[in-house]
């Protein structure tokens, strides 16, 4: 993690959510093997972790863990299932899941309110953006269309 996409998350610091202002150090590491980050800014003296604002915020299992775990469940695996697999609680399964909707939802709104993009649009959005990551841009598809969301309210810009 490069210091510069760190920012202050004290809403009350004048720097809050400033990328790359130069107000963010290294504090120290934590965890069992420590190997987890701690950031301290410079201005208002707020320290948190690197996980701070993620799905993974306060998760002591490992981050590859709990993705295997999602990625299993999106491919249709059941929370049981997927529990027996990673060896690991059904609970623990479905929480991992209520944290990654959560913040899903997050983003999405986050989308919607500074895009001014209705749910419907965001949803094309994904959709595309998961298509493009399993071909090249440049793949003979010819143009890229879109769904018939963007053209009734004109967000196709």
């Amino acid at each position: 993690m490069n210091l510069e996409d760190v920012f202050c998350h004290n809403r009350r610091c004048p720097m809050y959510g400033r990328v790359g202002a130069g107000n963010i150090w290294r504090h120290t590491n934590y965890g069992d093997g420590h190997d987890r980050r701690r950031f301290r800014c410079k201005v208002c003296g707020e320290t948190f972790s690197e996980t701070r604002g993620t799905a993974f915020y306060k998760l002591r299992t490992p981050r590859g863990k709990v993705l295997r775990a999602l990625a299993m469940l999106v491919e249709r695996g059941g929370v049981r299932a997927v529990s027996r697999a990673m060896g690991v609680k059904p609970e623990t399964v479905s929480r991992w899941l209520r944290l990654a909707a959560h913040h899903a939802e997050e983003v999405s709104n986050h989308l919607i309110r500074d895009l001014h993009l209705t749910q419907c649009q965001v949803d094309e959005l994904w959709t595309y953006v998961k298509k493009r990551t399993q071909i090249s841009l440049d793949g003979g598809r010819g143009s890229l269309g879109c769904g018939s969301a963007w053209s009734q309210s004109g967000g196709s810009s």
